[in-house]
C-alpha cells in the first residue's frame, strides 16, 4: 500500500509556524503553553530544533537521542524556521525518500511515516504557541486535517505518555462539541483545546 504523500503540508507547516512565531512579543516568552514541558520560549527552541531535525532526516542524517534544543533568539526564530523549510523541501524532494527506511533512536520507520511524525509535531506545537499567545486566527486552516490524518496513522497507543524524551504524546482528549480541525488535532495530541492556561 502506498503511503499518502503529505510533504507539501509539512512544508506549509514550517511557514505557518514562522508566521505564528513572528507574532510573538518578548513579554509572552514566559507564558505557559498547552504542552506541559515548555513555556513559550522553550517551545520556540524546541520547534526550531524539530524543524531542523526533519530536514536533516530527509538528507539521511539520523537525529541523536534526547531532546536538547539550543537557545534561539526570538528575532531569529522565524528566519530559522523559513530556512529549515527550504532545507526540508530540498531534502525530501525525491519521492523515493518516502519509501526509504530510516533508523531513529526509538525504532525504524519509512520516510513517509517520518513526514507524518514531523508534520504532527510541527503543527501541534504551532497550535500550542498560537493558543498561548492568542493567535489562533492566524493558523492555516489547510494544515490541521492532513496533520491529524498523519498523526492518526503513526501514533500508536504505546507511544502515549511515554517517559522518554522525543515522545511527547499524552493521552487523547475527547474533542469538545463543535471542535474545528485544529482543536481535533490538539485533542488527539493530548491537549484540552479549551482549557485555561493560566499565567
Amino acid at each position: 500500500m502506498t503511503h499518502p504523500d503529505r510533504r507539501s503540508t509539512l512544508f506549509d507547516s514550517y511557514k505557518n509556524a514562522a508566521m505564528i512565531v513572528s507574532g510573538i512579543d518578548a513579554a509572552q516568552l514566559g507564558h505557559l503553553t498547552p504542552c506541559p514541558k515548555y513555556d513559550v520560549a522553550g517551545l520556540i527552541d524546541h520547534l526550531v530544533e524539530a524543524g531542523h531535525r526533519a530536514a536533516a532526516l530527509g538528507r539521511g542524517h539520523a537525529p541523536p537521542p534526547g531532546d536538547k534544543s539550543p537557545r534561539v533568539e526570538l528575532s531569529d526564530a522565524p528566519g530559522q524556521l523559513r530556512r529549515a523549510a527550504e532545507e526540508a523541501e530540498q531534502a525530501w524532494e525525491n519521492e523515493s525518500r518516502l519509501s526509504s527506511r530510516f533508523t531513529m533512536p526509538w525504532g525504524e520507520y519509512t520516510g513517509g511515516t517520518l513526514v507524518d511524525m514531523y508534520l504532527a509535531e510541527l503543527a501541534a506545537h504551532t497550535w500550542d504557541l498560537a493558543r498561548a499567545t492568542e493567535q489562533l486566527d492566524r493558523l492555516d486552516p489547510s494544515i490541521a486535517a492532513p496533520a491529524l490524518e498523519g498523526a492518526r496513522a503513526m501514533i500508536k497507543p504505546q507511544y502515549r505518555d511515554m517517559v522518554e524524551p522525543g515522545a511527547p504524546f499524552g493521552a487523547e482528549v475527547p474533542p469538545p462539541a463543535g471542535a474545528g480541525d485544529w482543536e481535533r488535532l490538539a485533542a488527539f495530541m493530548g491537549r484540552d483545546p479549551r482549557a485555561s492556561l493560566g499565567r
